[in-house]
């Protein structure tokens, strides 16, 4: 195996940019992920609040 400074020049830099690339696309999946599971849950939980809203709302005017 070489070493580093024994590589072809450019190769190190090629790496890099790789790495790099790559690492932006993973950020890109988990913002995707992320955004998605925020608008799941606040979907999910809108109506859930507005369901004990209401409930508790007939449960001060009486009509349980």
């Amino acid at each position: 195996m070489k070493l580093p400074h024994e590589l072809e020049p450019g190769y190190a830099e090629s790496v890099r940019r790789f790495n790099a690339l790559r690492q932006r696309e993973l950020d890109a999946e988990r913002y995707r992920y992320h955004a998605g599971q925020a608008e799941r849950l606040r979907r999910t939980m809108s109506k859930l609040v507005e369901h004990h809203e209401k409930e508790a709302q007939k449960l001060l005017e009486g009509n349980a």
